[in-house]
């Protein structure tokens, strides 16, 4: 499902969804000559304390963590009178078969979802869609 958040909203739905499941990143970033990936698990640091965007209160900090090393820190700024574009959807896995006789099927894995911001920031949560969903009727 899709919807568009302030950048309140997403930090709301981000610290509520981390403090109850485990979730991990993946971000990418596109550069002239490819691009770059980061990945980890995901904590959630700060977020904005006021629906008001202004100096200081729009800013989401996660810190990006890999293995059991320190971990890096991104930051999501957000913009006056600007929302995310997220989508909400159940993790897809393609079954390939032995044989090669079978087509290949892609299936629904219901104990995995993601969690997109635009095309670049794909947050897995170790739950199904509907109580991912729940934390938006806040």
């Amino acid at each position: 499902m899709k919807y568009e958040l302030t950048l309140y909203e997403l930090g709301k739905l981000l610290k509520n969804i981390r403090e109850e499941y485990k979730v991990n990143l993946l971000s990418k970033i596109t550069l002239s000559g490819g691009w770059m990936t980061i990945t980890g698990s995901v904590d959630i640091e700060e977020i904005p304390k006021t629906e008001i965007i202004s100096k200081g209160n729009n800013i989401i900090s996660i810190k990006v963590k890999t293995n059991k090393e320190e971990g890096s820190i991104l930051k999501i700024t957000g913009a006056k009178d600007k929302k995310f574009n997220i989508d909400i959807a159940q993790a897809k896995f393609k079954v390939i078969s032995a044989t090669g006789i079978n087509i290949n099927r892609i299936q629904t894995n219901n104990e995995e979802c993601k969690l997109r911001i635009d095309e670049d920031m794909i947050f897995t949560i170790n739950t199904n869609e509907d109580n991912i969903l729940k934390f938006l009727q806040y």
